[in-house]
């Protein structure tokens, strides 16, 4: 390589680095969805993973239907629409029934929705006087469990 040749390389490299530190410190972040994708995302345009905001559930009231049937009015106190995917209710001996392909409601915000839990009545039945422990899961895979009593 000759002395012509190196000056402008040189001038090149500086300004290619020059453009690149720019791009760097004046390029605004992406925010990402809360799986962490973004359609316009590349290393000339980071994606900053925000946290996805929790959902609050909260139970309102319950009421007993039957011996194997309740339902729950849940209110969903947080900015964002919450579905519930699965649920499992435990009795004070620790019997578990378990419903894990739920087609629960989604719930909206600020709203309050019924939610039927329904057991099969094979593990136990809901007995007058005793309590009970339900846990719902939403799709974020968050639990929240009430416990009501009968």
């Amino acid at each position: 390589m000759n002395k012509n040749t190196i000056a402008p390389l040189v001038v090149v490299l500086v300004g290619v680095a020059a453009y690149g530190t720019l791009l760097a410190f004046f390029t605004q972040p992406i925010s990402c969805g809360c799986n962490g994708s973004s359609s316009t995302s590349s290393p000339w345009y980071p994606c900053v993973h925000n946290p996805c905001p929790k959902a609050t559930i909260n139970l309102d009231s319950d009421q007993f239907n039957s011996p194997t049937n309740v339902t729950m009015n849940i209110r969903d106190d947080s900015a964002s629409p919450v579905a519930l995917i699965a649920y499992y209710v435990k009795d004070s001996n620790g019997d578990q029934y378990a419903n894990n392909n739920w087609p629960g409601p989604t719930i909206p915000p600020a709203a309050v929705v019924p939610v039927n839990i329904l057991i099969d009545g094979t593990m136990f039945t809901f007995q007058k006087g005793f309590s009970y422990t339900v846990t719902v899961v939403t799709s974020r895979n968050d639990l929240y469990s009430f416990t009501i009593t009968y």
